[in-house]
């Protein structure tokens, strides 16, 4: 029998939500009232019968109407965790670990102190032949590893502030507009959502998850600006997660000139995630001053060489440190041409860097068909 002590402790850990599907339990989506709906699930039947859900387990008799062996569900939840066709799939070994990751969740949640919290924003676009997902569940776990709780307002359906630029047409040579187009879509959601929420205070901590072709990242981060305090997040393709890994490589940046030159216009050359070879450079940019920013003490570029937000704040460093010098010993150059390889995080934060009227515009290339081309230019 499930005591009254017993039910507490579920109700508690669980945090009043369905472990399942997170409805709230303690209120009536209908009357508005405030309404107990939670069911009490046993992930091993109370018995050993057939009819018994998954009753056949080892598990003590004794131990089944423990709060560690059940979980609070709603109704219909529980109907599809205990319906016979899906047993093979709501195994006691799965329902397990979402009844620990779920009560895991809670306990971290509460355990943030207030005020902590943070909005998420979500840009989603293509990379190669494949559309990205990127799941709200993943977003949450990244913050949460970081000390703060996400939170996904300004939405009637509760995705947050999300842009979506996979129904876009893939660039390539014939398809001119890409670029346009996603700026578009970019500047829809930050005018009418983003900046009048940080204007009335509604948002005070952003935490930023963006997937998608890289001038568009930069230009996401030249909307956000540098003003609000804001997280920035990237997918570790070794661990196929958003959320940064707790240790990882002391990775460093570093910026050299090779190549001086009397232009008006100047290149950057990101060699973070993958080498740029000087040939690789469009010949009309040859003869321009030429910065390079690069791993330091030897460090072979690879995709996951920011692994940390230190190392982050490190490649964002090395991209200060290049538009100071400019400003610094070039003062008469009006363009920046940037091309090359960099990790997610690092694109979104060169946009960040940029201050409007006092640093050079930004003339963005893509690599389309092995060749970087022209794809926008930002103030």
């Amino acid at each position: 029998m499930i005591t009254e002590s017993t039910t507490r402790v579920l109700l508690v850990r669980s945090g009043g939500r369905c472990a399942l599907c997170y409805r709230d339990l303690l209120h009536s989506e209908t009357t508005w009232r405030d309404v107990y709906l939670g069911e009490r699930a046993h992930i091993v039947g109370r018995s050993r019968s057939r009819k018994s859900p998954r009753g056949g387990h080892d598990l003590n008799i004794d131990l089944r109407d423990r709060p560690e062996n059940l979980l609070l569900l709603c109704a219909t939840c529980h109907d599809d965790l205990d319906h016979r066709d899906n047993l093979d799939i709501h195994t006691v070994e799965r329902l397990r670990r979402i009844k620990e990751g779920h009560e895991n969740r809670i306990r971290q949640i509460l355990s943030v102190p207030p005020g902590n919290e943070t909005t998420v924003l979500r840009l989603q676009g293509t990379i190669g032949d494949g559309n990205v997902i990127m799941d709200r569940s993943d977003a949450a776990a990244a913050v949460l590893e970081r000390g703060r709780v996400a939170r996904f307002e300004l939405s009637h359906d509760g995705t947050g502030v999300e842009i979506d630029l996979r129904r876009i047409p893939a660039p390539d040579p014939a398809n001119t507009d890409y670029y346009q187009s996603s700026r578009a879509a970019i500047d829809r959601i930050i005018d009418r959502q983003l900046t009048p929420a940080i204007e009335d205070g509604t948002i005070r901590h952003l935490s930023v998850f963006a997937l998608a072709r890289w001038p568009l990242l930069v230009y996401l981060g030249a909307c956000i600006g540098d003003k609000l305090d804001t997280d920035i997040y990237q997918r570790h393709r070794a661990t196929e997660s958003w959320t940064w890994p707790r240790q990882g490589p002391d990775t460093r940046f570093e910026w050299q000139v090779v190549q001086n030159g009397t232009t008006d216009d100047a290149v950057l050359v990101l060699s973070l995630s993958a080498a740029v070879h000087p040939a690789e450079v469009p010949a009309a940019l040859s003869g321009m001053p030429t910065y390079r920013i690069a791993p330091a003490g030897g460090t072979t570029p690879h995709y996951d060489v920011i692994g940390t937000p230190e190392a982050l704040k490190s490649a964002e460093r090395a991209i200060r440190d290049v538009l100071a010098d400019i400003e610094q010993h070039r003062k008469t150059t009006r363009r920046l041409h940037v091309m090359g390889a960099a990790p997610l995080s690092a694109c979104v934060a060169l946009g960040r860097t940029l201050t409007r009227g006092f640093h050079p515009r930004l003339v963005l290339y893509d690599r389309i068909d092995n060749t970087y081309r022209l794809a926008m230019e930002i103030d």
